[in-house]
């Protein structure tokens, strides 16, 4: 077994990289009983996806993905009856991508599987090093 101070396992954005794919995993393996197949960028889009909408150039941009690839995950979720897209009452020429009630009631059971991968990790590791962690990621994240 790998011990936590072990730096032989690779560089900094391999452990993120794999420890991602296991929360990914995680998050996939808790909604396996939907009858549509919910990849982690499923979860991911619908997380970000405000109730009040957004246009998908700004959705896009949130994701880090283009708008072309968006429009894909977005049809289907649209078609899988989580999304919907309709004219943007400010502007019709813009569209607007909003969660329907079923999309709602997937984001309050993504935000359950997020709070209970994150408290996992806590109880795993401890208060003092889950409060840097954190602290740490969200630095980096700024770091723009």
């Amino acid at each position: 077994m790998t011990s936590v101070n072990d730096e032989s396992r690779g560089h900094v954005f391999d452990l993120l990289g794999a420890a991602l794919t296991v929360a990914r995993r995680q998050m996939e393996a808790e909604v396996a009983d939907e009858p549509q197949h919910l990849r982690g960028s499923h979860l991911r889009l619908l997380s970000l996806t405000p109730a009040d909408g957004i246009r998908p150039t700004e959705l896009a941009g949130v994701m880090g993905m283009t708008k072309q690839s968006l429009g894909e995950f977005v049809a289907s979720m649209q078609k899988a009856g989580f999304l919907d897209v309709s004219p943007d009452p400010a502007d019709g020429r813009a569209r607007i991508v909003r969660p329907t009630a079923k999309g709602l009631r997937m984001q309050q059971r993504i935000l359950e599987i997020f709070a209970g991968t994150e408290q996992r990790w806590r109880d795993e590791i401890g208060d003092h090093d889950w409060t840097i962690f954190r602290r740490v990621l969200a630095r980096l994240a700024a770091e723009k």
